[in-house]
């Protein structure tokens, strides 16, 4: 038994020590505070689901369910939702691991080079791979169904690993282009049956999520938060740069690009070949609205780091592939104006809390600023007020609902949501009927018509901002 165990950890002892990597630079993210809006608004879904709130009806953001499910299943809390993200990309890892074998046909160096890469990117903070977002999630769905696809087997299990990590974000769907493209630019025989399986796979859990909203009857909101309203988030950023300025102009340049990978299929190999149509697929999903998020890189990291792989182990065809793509790749970076985290002083910072060279205020405060102020509040709003008693923020610091373990009044976790339905007198009208045992105010009274006559009439100010109910 000793032998087989020990047989079996040299056999696998190069990825057992990226694993053990991902572990040891995950291990401050594990004592984050609440500070990052998303996953306040995360949480607090997550806790309000729990709570039997009806999501999207009663609770609303912006995305498909499987991320607030998870939050549901973290119970609303910060260390159990990083915990559970520690777990989810070590899996992912695994399955770059079990790709990067299949894409190099079993030369282990290339494999460790690229899980390497795609585990530190994915893992520290340069491009959020610290913060819990969809995106980190759907990896593992994502390159699952690469993966599979590879060998041409189980297509339609395949596609539904697509299709579920569709239901962590919408931009994933994009990449159910990838394999229908490389088996025609392939010229396989096989290529419509093999697409109409691929497709049938990704349409699955799409088609469920569907039925189940529809016979929750909240089948209009999912449909608006999964899909209806990306469309005028998208149209909404603007980006001054020629042809790749707009959606469109993007669209343009995808199909420009797949153009040339179709005149250049017999020149790239199978391998180019993937790299090509998966690379183009990835950096039109992360330019999908234009915005400088960082975390819409980490669409890319699992093609970035096998390119990565093939300039280090590949021939030639696939390493000018990968200098060709890196280079539009930074240059889209840099025209769409992506900013990055610090890497180094964020692990100084963890470092010298945890080694008691400083406070934990200080330590909240490398975060933002505004981070012990959220945790005074939220301490005020629990000593004033019941686990079942409703609060209201006026402003976008959600992460108070989840610090105060309080739900929301109102289906909006965050101003610009309000503001984005237009909702502030369906706001008004809820808390008028139903007034919350708090309300934080960090915007402008009077940019919510009627809240400062309300908090006249029924609230005292305990600190300023922060309102407490005192008149039914």
């Amino acid at each position: 038994m000793w032998g087989k165990l020990a047989k079996w950890l040299v056999v696998h002892e190069a990825i057992l020590i990226i694993l053990g990597l991902v572990v040891f630079v995950r291990i401050p993210t594990l004592f984050e505070p609440y500070w990052y809006g998303d996953e306040g608004i995360y949480l607090t879904i997550g806790r309000a689901m729990r709570g039997g709130m009806e999501l999207y009806k009663e609770v609303h953001d912006n995305k498909p369910p499987l991320l607030y499910v998870v939050a549901a299943v973290a119970g609303g809390r910060e260390f159990w939702f990083k915990f559970m993200l520690l777990l989810w990309n070590l899996a992912t890892v695994g399955i770059v691991w079990n790709l990067a074998l299949r894409f190099a046909q079993g030369k282990l160096k290339f494999a460790i080079v690229a899980t390497t890469v795609f585990a530190l990117l994915t893992s520290i903070p340069l491009i959020e791979g610290n913060i819990v977002n969809a995106e980190l999630f759907f990896l593992l769905f994502t390159v699952g169904a690469m993966s599979m696809a590879y060998s041409g087997n189980n297509l339609v299990v395949a596609g539904t690993m697509l299709g579920l990590g569709g239901l962590f974000k919408t931009p994933a769907l994009i990449e159910a282009m990838v394999w229908p493209m490389v088996w025609l630019f392939s010229k396989d025989k096989k290529w419509f049956s093999k697409s109409w399986w691929w497709g049938v796979g990704v349409a699955i859990p799409v088609a469920l999520a569907t039925v189940y909203f529809g016979m929750r009857g909240t089948l209009p909101e999912f449909l608006t938060a999964a899909g209806v309203k990306l469309v005028p988030y998208i149209a909404s950023w603007k980006v001054s740069l020629p042809l790749v300025g707009s959606l469109m102009g993007r669209a343009v340049a995808l199909a420009g690009w797949l153009g040339v990978g179709w005149l250049l299929r017999n020149r790239l190999g199978r391998n180019g070949l993937i790299l090509v149509v998966w690379w183009g697929a990835g950096l039109f999903a992360a330019l999908l609205s234009g915005r400088p998020y960082p975390h819409y890189l980490l669409q890319l990291a699992p093609v970035v780091s096998l390119g990565i792989g093939m300039l280090v182990w590949g021939g030639m065809k696939e390493r000018l592939t990968f200098l060709v793509t890196a280079g539009i790749t930074i240059g889209a970076i840099i025209g769409f104006k992506f900013y990055a985290y610090p890497v180094f002083s964020y692990y100084k910072n963890f470092s010298s809390w945890a080694m008691g060279r400083q406070s934990q205020q200080e330590y909240y405060r490398w975060f933002n600023p505004q981070v012990p102020v959220n945790y005074q509040i939220s301490k005020n709003i629990m000593e004033g007020s019941k686990p079942e008693d409703r609060i209201f923020v006026w402003g976008d610091e959600p992460m108070i609902y989840a610090i105060s373990k309080r739900l929301p009044a109102i289906r909006f976790t965050v101003k610009y949501h309000i503001k984005e339905f237009g909702a502030e007198k369906e706001v008004m009208e809820i808390l008028s009927k139903d007034s919350p045992r708090y309300i934080v105010s960090f915007g402008s009274d009077e940019e919510l018509p009627g809240l400062k006559g309300l908090l006249q009439e029924k609230y005292l100010e305990e600190r300023p901002g922060i309102y407490r109910r005192w008149k039914e």
